[in-house]
């Protein structure tokens, strides 16, 4: 399969990009600065900006489907996420790409009630309330697409090897929110031939 990785170059983009050439699949990587970033032999490498839509659009010319993990690099108020969904979305219509799996968080859009409770009180509110806030307009564009979008919503992340037995959800009830990486990039790549969270954004944890 031909799969398009955005934000390839962070931490969990990057095992994305491993795991999914280890998989077989050609990998077109996405990121801003190719020279910050050693690309894995066979990986094609499109320089690009989350604001540029020609950038995004070549980038999803030829492709069977998207992985985006972008994140952005400030707490501070912003909306690049926004304008990345935004130029994605429009990149991959033109393109006539229709599968994509977005990394989301638990917190976001109908998934906040069903946050952790120090999340809700705590983390949220103090810390990242402008990135959850550029995320929320982000995925609403997603949301409403068309595209069929599986849209994952992970809790805190661990830079850990994969331990295996993740469970997916539409209800927190019972999940652990707490994640590896690596689990979260093997769920991710299981969806591109896994149609049972299309048009859907579960959350993942233990």
């Amino acid at each position: 399969m031909n799969v398009l990785i955005i934000g390839a170059s962070g931490r969990t983009g990057g095992l994305l990009v491993q795991k999914a050439v280890a998989l077989g699949h050609t990998v077109t990587a996405f990121v801003r600065d190719p020279r910050a970033w050693a690309a894995p032999k066979g990986v094609r490498v499109v320089q690009g900006d989350a604001r540029d839509p020609g950038s995004l659009g070549l980038a999803a010319a030829g492709q069977d489907a998207v992985l985006s993990a972008f994140g952005p690099k400030s707490l501070k108020k912003g909306d690049v996420q926004e304008a990345l969904m935004r130029n994605l979305v429009a990149g991959m219509r033109k393109a006539g790409v229709k599968r994509i799996v977005n990394l989301s968080a638990v917190g976001i859009l109908d998934s906040a009630p069903e946050a952790p409770f120090f999340y809700r009180t705590v983390l949220m509110p103090l810390y990242v309330k402008h990135v959850f806030a550029d995320k929320t307009r982000g995925e609403e564009l997603l949301i409403a697409s068309g595209l069929e979008y599986t849209n994952v919503r992970p809790g805190y992340l661990l830079n850990r090897p994969a331990r295996g037995g993740v469970k997916a959800a539409l209800s927190g009830k019972g999940l652990k929110f707490t994640m590896t990486r690596a689990d979260l990039a093997d769920f991710m790549l299981a969806q591109l031939t896994d149609p049972a969270w299309i048009g859907r954004s579960p959350m993942i944890g233990y």
